[in-house]
Parts: structure tokens; sequence; C-alpha cells
């Protein structure tokens, strides 16, 4: 029989309030960075942490191509910080741990979000943020992380492993201090307050926050560094069915233990940074496990004959893949209802296989007829993985694995029926601007068109603005500039290397060839990474409200950390809308009905 499995009896995901003695004097964690110089001489008071037996379970069969044996816990989700009365206010502290799993056995020492002691079973997140559009988000980052041992650094390596940031990704927010500015910088032992303005016309979305250093954020991000963000549906922004079904946040991360091992070494001219580099056990070259809010193949549970939300956040290194429903015999069926954090037209969308590359997320909802368990897997997605692709070429996952199993229960409710099919309301800066047709009378559109191109041990970006041309790595100058309120129109290309994200302003996918429907003329993205076999010319987007740097990036972390990201300069009036566009209410199955009903006397 299998051994038995383990989950955790209780998560804290409050800011930390550990206490260190040295000697017979206590100090809080906050102090923490300035002792690690002398940890021999620190015994943290560790919250306790209780491990214990909870049943037996077959694993899923697909389980063993990644080498290990299922956790089988009940997946759990992160602390919920949500506003109030306008205003979200939060603490993140930033704090080393080792990271010691039963199943996969391996032990790392890496960096977390918040983690509840010295020693954990699970990866730390950090907490879930929901708040409404017009609300004041203030998010304190702590920085408890020891002192980084080099004076300098040479641009485009790794470097500063104990630096830190955090970038709010997919936020309609403007990029300078105190907002989403990637380029502040948090050192050990300090605290910084990011203050988000969120616009009163905010669209709702899944979106998610990670650390944003150039230099170190695929060890960063890698080792775990990551959370939810939830901008929550208006009353009037959706039907009323879809607000009413329950739902499951999933942070999603292929985790690369040996790999997050191997940039901790690389840092600093190959000096290590401390802590990752050494005092791991269990890993194994190429090793990938696909964790689940921090837990490795958990189960998931949820009503037979219910609608079930699932907001998915896919985090990755490298990985690109395509999710599925594994085969089973419950009537199970999923449909697609947004995509980075914006609802598609027509509204859920039939589905097949949910594609996500790094820093994407997809809204789905899943309903099953029959009680039973079955799982969703992930699948390598195909894409050309030639030259310029996944850094020095490291493997992508190779093969179709569960990544949790969904345990399907009993229900003492009326099964439900079809959810309603709706087009959600749309604020001005996402009206449709992909079919240049329909763009407003006095719309200035400007054209430009950029590449991911291959550059050493990364990539690069190429920006085509009228007669000039700048194609190069990072070098903190601007690779040009765009004006707000106009619409954009880029021709790209090298996104079927690199998953391509822009910060700021979401963009529109137009002339799209896919014959799997996955891809649709007029969907949102601000991440993406064309599969083999699917076609997306160029993009379109307003510069709506914000003036500031527009940053973008290749999302394999490493690519970008190596000189694979650039910023254009957002100019003009600060509040500059597009003319013309306006906002679109919400269209629904019963709008329709009720206006098709409608008579004028």
């Amino acid at each position: 029989p299998p051994p038995p499995t383990y989950h955790r009896a209780a998560i804290h995901a409050q800011p930390d309030t550990r206490q260190y003695r040295i000697g017979s004097a206590r100090v809080q964690s906050p102090l923490l960075s300035r002792l690690r110089k002398t940890r021999k001489n620190i015994k943290p008071r560790k919250k306790t942490v209780i491990i214990m037996p909870r049943f037996l379970l077959v694993v899923v069969a697909a389980l063993a191509t990644l080498g290990a044996t299922a956790d089988a816990a009940a997946l759990t989700e992160q602390t919920v910080i949500s506003s109030s009365s306008g205003v979200l206010s939060a603490t993140i502290v930033v704090d080393e741990y080792t990271l010691t799993m039963a199943s996969p056995a391996i032990t790392i020492r890496t960096r977390g979000y918040n983690p509840s002691g010295t020693t954990m079973s699970q990866m730390a997140k950090g907490p879930t943020l929901r708040f409404k559009a017009g609300d004041k988000v203030n998010v304190t980052l702590q920085n408890d992380l020891g002192a980084n041992s080099a004076s300098s650094y040479t641009i485009n390596t790794l470097h500063y492993p104990s630096t830190t940031n955090l970038h709010s990704h997919g936020l309609h927010i403007d990029a300078d201090a105190p907002q989403d500015n990637v380029f502040t910088k948090v050192e050990p032992g300090a605290a910084y307050t990011y203050s988000y303005s969120i616009v009163a016309d905010h669209a709702a979305g899944t979106h998610w926050y990670h650390a944003h250093v150039h230099g170190n954020t695929a060890l960063q991000v890698g080792g775990g560094m990551t959370g939810v963000m939830i901008v929550d549906d208006a009353a009037d922004e959706v039907p009323a069915d879809l607000q009413a079904i329950a739902e499951k946040v999933m942070l999603i991360e292929v985790f690369e233990p040996s790999t997050v091992r191997a940039l901790a070494a690389a840092m600093d001219s190959n000096a290590g940074d401390g802590w990752t580099a050494t005092g791991d056990a269990g890993l194994t070259a190429g090793d990938r496990y696909v964790l689940v809010n921090g837990q490795y193949a958990p189960t998931l549970s949820i009503e037979a004959g219910q609608w079930t939300r699932l907001r998915m956040v896919f985090s990755s290194l490298e990985d690109t893949v395509s999710l599925t429903l594994g085969a089973n015999s419950l009537g199970c069926e999923w449909k697609l209802l947004a995509k980075d954090g914006i609802y598609v037209a027509s509204a859920p969308r039939a589905l097949t296989a949910a594609y996500m590359a790094p820093g994407s997320r997809v809204d789905v909802v899943v309903k099953c007829t029959s009680q039973g368990t079955f799982s969703i897997e992930e699948t390598p997605a195909a894409n050309d993985a030639g030259p310029g692709g996944p850094p020095k070429r490291r493997r992508n996952l190779l093969a179709t694995s569960s990544m949790l199993t969904v345990s399907v229960t009993a229900s003492t409710q009326t099964a439900a029926g079809a959810l309603t099919t709706f087009t959600a309301k749309k604020p001005s800066y996402l009206g449709d601007v992909y079919d240049e047709t329909k763009h407003p009378a006095g719309a200035t559109l400007e054209t430009k068109s950029m590449t991911l191109a291959k550059a050493d041990g990364a990539c690069q970006v190429r920006l085509v603005s009228g007669a000039a041309t700048v194609d190069k790595v990072w070098d903190n100058t601007a690779h040009g500039s765009m004006t707000v309120g106009t619409i954009q129109k880029w021709a790209i290309s090298g996104q079927d290397k690199h998953p391509w994200h822009l910060h700021i302003n979401s963009f529109q996918l137009s002339g799209v060839t896919d014959s799997s429907g996955f891809y649709v003329s007029g969907d949102w993205h601000d991440v993406f990474f064309q599969p083999a076999g699917v076609s997306v010319p160029a993009v379109y987007f307003s510069v709506d409200n914000h003036q500031s740097k527009a940053v973008m990036h290749c999302h394999f972390l490493e690519h970008e950390d190596k000189g694979c990201m650039a910023y254009v300069d957002i100019s003009g009036t600060e509040g500059t809308r597009v003319p013309g566009m306006v906002a679109t209410a919400l269209v629904s199955a019963a709008t329709t009905a009720a206006a098709t009903n409608t008579t004028t006397p």
C-alpha cells in the first residue's frame, strides 16, 4: 500500500511576529536581516507546525512521471485580506525559510512571503488581496532577508539576491512610485509601502503579484515569492448567477528546485546567494513539481451538479502548459470565463484545453453531474523551443501529469442549469480596438513593430517606430515613446519563443488563426506566448490614463534578468483618455431577451 500522506494542521499567513533570542535579549523579526551574519547565535522561537497523518490515497498513475508520491491533502487557500470602506491595508514580510516536503522528499532553503516558521512543509505564499474598483490599496513590503554579499554588479547578470520589490501584475494603474514602479528597490532590513490608486472604472479580474528586481526575479519568483490579487466583480458587471457560485483560487507553479539552486549559486559572479545555494537534500537534475497554492498534488472538492469558478494563476520559470480535464465518466465540463483577468466576449465560452504561459491567468467554470474523482492534467504545450527558446535549452514539462485530484461530492442543492451567456461590462480603456473600422472618430492610431529577438544567453527587444529602430538588451534607457490617449497597433514577432508581457495596458489580439478556439480576435491579454499552429500577427491597445513608463519583457524570467526587458516612455498629460472611447454595459441573454420583448407605446 502507499505510505501515509500528510497535511498541515494549521497555516499562518499573518505578518511575521516571530521573536528571536540572542543571549537573554529578544528581538522582533524586522531586525532579523541585521542578525543574519550571526545566524549561529540566533535561536528562533518557531511557530508550531503540526504534521499529522490524514488518510491513504491511491495515487493517480500519471504522477509517476514526476517521480514522487502525491500529497493528497485537501487544497488550502491563502489568507484573504479584503478592502473595507474603500481601503485595503496589508503587510507582507519577505523572509528566508527552509522548505522540507515529505512528498516529494526534498529540502531546499528558499524565500517567501509571510512564512509561518523557519521550517515549512509546503511553500509559503502571499495573502490573497481582494479589493474593488475605486479602492485605495496600501501594501507594506518588509524585507527581512539577509544582507547582499556583493557591493556592485554588472548589468544583465544575476545579482543582489536579497534586494526585492513588488509588481502588481495585470492591474491598470500608474507605473510611478508609490504604485507599480518595478525600479523601486527594497533593501534588506528596509520596508516600503506601495499605495495603489485603483481607478473608479477598473475592470474586475484575477491578477497576481510577485518580486520584480532586474537581476534576481527568476530566483525570487522561482523560489515562490508570489501571491494573488483579485478585483471583485461589481453588481452590474457580470450576471447574478455567476456571482452566486462557489469559487476557488489556485496559484499553480512549476517548481524547479535544482534550477532555483543553480540560479542562487550563479548570483554575484558565482559567489552564491548565501542561502539557497547550499543546505539542500533530495534534489535531482531537471526536477520539476507542480504545486497548487504551495501544495504538491492536493485534492480539490466540488459539489456534484453545481458550477464552481476556478481562478487559476500560472507561474513558472520556463514551462508552458495546456490544462485539460482528465478522462472521467462523471459528466464533467468546463467553460472559459476570462484570460489574464479580463472577461472574454460571449462567456462562458466552450473550452477543451486552457493554454498557459508564465504569468497567464485563466478563469473557468466547472461542473460534474456525478460523484467521484478525476484529475486536472498538465500537458506540455507545443511550441518552438529552437534558438532563443527556454533558457540554456532546459527541457519543458515532458509528460502529461496530474496537477491535482478533484473530488466530486454530493450536493444538497438542486442541480444547476446552464449559466447565463454574457459579455461583461467594460470600461472605456477596454473598448474594442482590434478592428480599425470601429475606432472612434478623432482617435489617433500609432503603429509600431516589436520583436523579441535572439541574444547571447537570452533575448533582446527590437522596437521599430516609423523610421526609428532600437534593438538592444536592457540598458536602463527607453526604447521609444507613445502618447497617452492614443490607440496603438503593434505588429509582434518572436512571441513563439518568448512569452511577451506588457505592463499597465492590456492588449487585444487581432487577426487570430487558431483551430482550437482558445485564442479569438478581440481577446485581451497582458502575457502572450504563441503556441504551434496559432498565428497572431498584431495586437492593439489603448494608452489610457497613465503617463509613465510602460515596461515590457520576456516572461521566461531568467531571460528578463539577463537583458530581455525594455520600457517605452508614455508622454502626454496624466488622465488623458482615448477621445470617443466609451464604456459598455453588461450584455447578457437575459438583458437581450428583455430588450427584444420591450415594445414602444
